[in-house]
C-alpha cells in the first residue's frame, strides 16, 4: 500500500506533459504541485476529480525532455515523426499506469506527511529532495528539474534511488540496439494495452 501511495503522489506530481507557467524556487514549485495533487486525491473518486487531476498533471512535466533523455543518442537519430510517435506512446504509457495505480482510490491527508528535506541548484538544474511518510513507513522522493524562461519543469522522479528516466533508458536503449526501433514501438503499444486491461 505504501509503495502504491508514494507512486501515486510521485507520478501525480510529475508524469504528464505540459508547459509550466509558475516561476520561483524549485522547492516551492514542487510543493505547489504536490499540494494540488494531494488535495484532489483526498476527494471522492469521480470522473470529474480524475479530469482535474489530469489537468494538474498536464501542467507539471516536461515530457519531451523525459522522452529525449530516455532514448539517449537514439532520440536525435529518429525522424520528427518517429519522435512524435514515441512521445505519444510514452505519455499514454505513463498516463495509463498512473490512472490504474489511482484506481478509484482516495487518500486522506491525515494518513500521510510530505516533508521537503533539501534543494540543490546548479545553474539551470535543481534537485528537490522530499520524504513521504505513510503510516509506519517512509520513502524518499527526489525531483529533478530544469529551469527554462525563469520557470521550473520536472523531467525526472527518483523513488528509493530508482530514477524514472534511467530505468526507461536502460530498457529502451537495449531493445533498440538488440531488436530495433520497430520492436520498441510494438512493445510499448502492447504494454499500454496490457495496463488498460488491468
Amino acid at each position: 500500500m505504501m509503495k502504491n501511495f508514494v507512486s501515486t503522489i510521485a507520478l501525480g506530481t510529475a508524469l504528464l506533459v505540459g508547459s509550466v507557467a509558475w516561476a520561483g524556487p524549485a522547492t516551492e514549485y514542487v510543493q505547489s504541485k504536490t499540494n494540488q495533487i494531494t488535495k484532489l486525491v483526498a476527494e471522492k473518486p469521480t470522473k470529474k476529480r480524475d479530469e482535474k487531476l489530469r489537468e494538474v498533471i498536464n501542467e507539471t512535466l516536461d515530457f519531451r525532455e523525459l522522452a529525449s533523455r530516455s532514448l539517449g543518442k537514439h532520440w536525435e537519430e529518429r525522424t520528427p515523426e518517429e519522435q512524435a510517435e514515441f512521445l505519444d506512446l510514452l505519455q499514454e504509457l505513463l498516463r495509463s499506469n498512473y490512472e490504474v495505480r489511482l484506481g478509484g482510490k482516495s487518500f486522506k491527508s491525515s494518513e500521510y506527511e510530505i516533508s521537503y528535506e533539501d534543494e540543490k541548484v546548479r545553474g539551470d538544474r535543481a534537485i528537490v529532495k522530499s520524504l513521504v511518510k505513510y503510516k509506519e513507513e517512509s520513502r524518499p522522493i527526489d525531483y529533478r528539474l530544469l529551469q527554462r524562461d525563469k520557470s521550473w519543469v520536472i523531467y525526472d522522479v527518483v523513488i528509493d534511488d530508482i530514477s524514472l528516466e534511467e530505468t526507461y533508458r536502460e530498457s529502451y536503449v537495449e531493445i533498440i540496439e538488440t531488436d530495433g526501433w520497430a520492436e520498441l514501438i510494438k512493445l510499448m503499444k502492447e504494454k499500454v494495452k496490457e495496463i488498460k486491461k488491468g
